[in-house]
């Protein structure tokens, strides 16, 4: 009789069929595969043989009518995005008509709109799928286990929902209704253009889900919870993967050292321990199997990882990780070749988790690496315990909450200012900065930093800098857009609401569709990194990781997984630059290149990963210099009253205007400041004809005001914090910029509209940069 997984790829085949007798339902010829984004040789994202980075938006990306749709596609265009993160995807049938205004309608309109401006699309829509159902028992042919899975489906997690949920590693029809879902999804036909999705050029990334943290979730015991058939089959795999590695007991008790009383590899009653915490024998054997009554009785009533020899916990994760690769490569197989996009642009296996060896070995077998990072703009003060609160720590572990002590705690009254920390987009151990992978895309599916925040105008160049030091491919911003941007057309008052701020459990500080200061930079600094404006870091480190760190069992604890080498990455990474392999092949780690050691992390000063690059957190500022590009972000006061770059450009004069009311002036003690100048063509600053600039310090609601009770977590502002409204206070910068290579430019002054709001010719090789009007950015063109 056929396996389960056999009968699969058996439903794969039909489905195929049906996906290429819709491709040929169409007269509208195929793009030539020049037009779609691969990976090159360099393992870079690539168009027609050339490199593109892309700058990201995710959200409500588009409006419910097609006027609100096309002015937010100009307003993304002109704050310097070329690429959206999008969730919306279709299961069943999702047919329509042009201009009936249903989802499938807005959807479309919206990437072929985004398509003919050149924007790309990472499409998220995969995870969209359904849910399992008793009914659904047929999707495969196997009639020996068809009335048991029918009884338990009904009792997964979440009414049987698919995404996320732990069997569809190990459930052959889970398997396959996943697949089916995605299939439907992909070869949607976009009305406006004709193209099924897995056909279209708009999409430069496909992604099978969003943090499904797998791993993490497994061996935290989460399976035992399951309902029995789908528990008792992994259980069932369990044995199965033993049986195949070993062969006989005597071989198995001689690489574990022991099997407890009652465990048997011929009666399949080895019980699937080691996890993180306690398992319980009549959890971790299968309850259909007539030996596993006998053996629980021998057994005693929980095991903790320190019961059992090392080699017993590796083969644990050794397991999970062989069930999670194998289901991923199968799902990509069958999605890859349903069109043109899915088989040419690149496929990502999941999203996260950052500092987990078992996910980033899953990352590093995908086309390309996706992961995140957020931090706050705020947080308790931390300073007084810097210390494990694990009953049982261990050096290790006192490294590890040390750090994330230092990182979390806030540094200028509640606020943290990460300009006087050690460089870093972690709140503890790395998720962004290590994870470069040489030959793969690097691509961050997500970041911000969450408000309220003082400090925050920094975050999108500091976010750059470590873009451009590990050369990665791809930013996506979270989070744009809620029901305002509907009226977009009409109201050209739309996006002066109040800036969201998180006042409780929903992290509503991560939106920025309403913040002039934090987008003026973002903008900066997103045409920075799209035209490679700074250079890399020229040699990186290399932190070669072997099998005894990949299925090492303390890895089971989140963020021991790197060992002590790992908490050497994140200083590193600033340096010299990062890259990272894991090889189950060798045994043991390996370092090629110099490292800043976790112990020197308060000592080592400035950080220079290039010479257009400086990190000087002792006194607060970061800066960039290179020929297309300059800027400085930090605290002025502590450098002086003039700034000067080696491209010939000089800023002073700076002067910072509160105004009235606002919750936390910016001090002269302090001069708190992002200013960037840079190229629009690409050219030098000597060679240019279009520049942008911009200098902005900080903003509050009108009647913002931070609480004084608790933080609920270190996540989340204190109790009582008041978000306050519209209008928004800015603090206005006033500066004087010199450089010759801006004299005789025409600027051209806009405001948070966009709205061109006064323009002239720059004289003197001087330009004025006042604080009486509420400039957002300045455009500088010549003939």
């Amino acid at each position: 009789m056929p396996t389960p997984h056999r009968l699969v790829i058996a439903f794969l085949g039909l489905l195929m069929s049906h996906a290429t007798i819709a491709a040929a339902e169409t007269d509208v010829p195929l793009p030539p595969d020049s037009a779609y984004v691969v990976v090159d040789e360099n393992g870079h994202l690539s168009v027609n043989g050339e490199r593109q980075r892309y700058w990201a938006a995710i959200g409500k990306l588009h409006a419910n009518n097609r006027a609100s749709t096309d002015v937010l596609l100009d307003r993304f265009e002109a704050l310097g995005y070329n690429a959206f993160r999008y969730w919306n995807g279709f299961r069943g049938d999702s047919s329509y008509e042009i201009g009936d205004g249903s989802q499938q309608d807005q959807t479309d309109y919206f990437l072929a709109e985004a398509s003919k401006r050149g924007f790309r699309v990472w499409i998220a829509a995969l995870n969209r799928i359904g849910s399992a159902k008793p009914g659904d028992v047929d999707i495969i042919d196997d009639p020996d286990s068809a009335e048991a899975w029918a009884a338990d489906v009904a009792k997964l997690p979440n009414n049987g929902r698919l995404s996320g949920n732990l069997a569809n590693m190990w459930d052959a029809r889970c398997e396959a209704l996943v697949i089916r879902d995605m299939t439907q999804i992909a070869t949607h036909r976009n009305q406006y253009t004709g193209l099924r999705w897995c056909d279209d050029p708009v999409f430069a990334v496909w992604e099978l889900s969003n943090e499904e943290w797998w791993m993490r979730k497994m061996v935290g015991g989460q399976w035992q919870k399951l309902p029995a058939f789908f528990r008792n089959s992994l259980l069932d795999r369990w044995q199965d993967y033993l049986r195949e590695k070993y062969g006989t007991n005597d071989k198995l008790a001689a690489a574990w050292g022991e099997l407890l009383p009652g465990e048997s590899l011929v009666e399949g009653t080895i019980l699937l321990a080691p996890m993180a915490g306690e398992t319980k024998p009549a959890l971790g054997l299968n309850d259909a199997n007539p030996h596993a009554a006998a053996a629980v009785q021998g057994l005693e009533q929980a095991y903790r990882r320190d019961d059992f020899a090392r080699e017993r916990g590796e083969d644990v994760i050794e397991f999970f990780m062989g069930l999670q690769l194998s289901y991923k490569q199968r799902v990509a197989a069958a999605i890859k070749p349903l069109g043109k996009s899915t088989r040419l642009s690149p496929m990502i296996y999941d999203t996260g988790i950052g500092y987990e060896v078992q996910s980033q070995f899953l990352h590093q077998n995908a086309d390309a690496v996706a992961h995140d990072a957020y931090v706050n703009g705020y947080g308790p003060d931390l300073r007084e315990r810097l210390a494990s609160t694990d009953p049982n720590p261990t050096e290790h572990k006192e490294k590890l909450s040390r750090l994330s002590d230092e990182r979390l705690t806030s540094n200028v009254g509640p606020w943290v200012n990460w300009l006087l920390k050690p460089p870093g987009i972690a709140q503890g151990v790395p998720w962004l900065e290590h994870n470069r992978v040489e030959g793969k895309p690097y691509i961050v599916y997500e970041t911000q930093i969450q408000q309220p925040a003082k400090y925050r105008a920094d975050f999108p160049l500091r976010l750059a800098a470590l873009a451009c030091i590990q050369d990665w491919d791809w930013v996506s911003w979270h989070y744009f857009g809620d029901g305002g941007v509907n009226e977009a057309a009409q109201n050209p008052a739309t996006f002066d609401r109040r800036m969201d701020i998180t006042t409780g459990q929903h992290p509503q500080g991560y939106h920025y569709t309403y913040d002039e200061v934090q987008t003026a930079m973002m903008r900066a600094a997103g045409h920075m990194f799209r035209g490679e404006l700074l250079k890399p870091a020229p040699k990186p480190t290399v932190f070669i990781y072997g099998r005894k760190t990949l299925y090492d069992p303390a890895s089971m604890d989140y963020a021991g997984s790197y060992g002590d080498s790992g908490m050497d990455m994140l200083q590193t990474v600033y340096q010299y630059g990062v890259r990272i392999r894991i090889d189950p092949t060798r045994e043991d780690d390996e370092v090629i290149g110099p490292v800043v050691k976790f112990e020197d992390r308060h000592t080592h000063n400035p950080y220079t990963p290039t010479d257009q690059i400086i990190f000087d957190w002792k006194k607060g500022y970061l800066k960039f210099d290179a020929p297309a590009a300059v800027a400085f972000t930090g605290l002025m006061a502590n450098v002086g009253d003039t700034i000067t770059f080696e491209q010939g450009v000089t800023l002073s004069d700076v002067t910072i205007h509160n105004p009235e009311g606002i919750a936390d002036p910016v001090t002269d003690d302090e001069k708190y400041i992002a200013f960037a100048l840079h190229t629009l063509d690409g050219k030098p600053l000597a060679q240019t004809k279009h520049a942008s600039l911009s200098i902005v310090s900080t903003s509050f609601n009108t009647g913002f005001k931070m609480g004084t009770g608790p933080h609920p977590s270190p996540y989340k502002p204190p109790s009582g914090t008041v978000a306050g409204e519209a209008p928004v206070l800015v603090a206005r910068v006033a500066a004087s910029v010199q450089s010759p290579a801006i004299d005789g430019m025409r600027y051209t002054f806009f405001n948070w509209r966009l709205e061109p709001i006064h323009s002239g010719v720059v004289e003197g090789r001087r330009l004025l940069v006042p604080a009486d009007q509420p400039v957002f950015c300045i455009e500088l063109t010549r003939e």
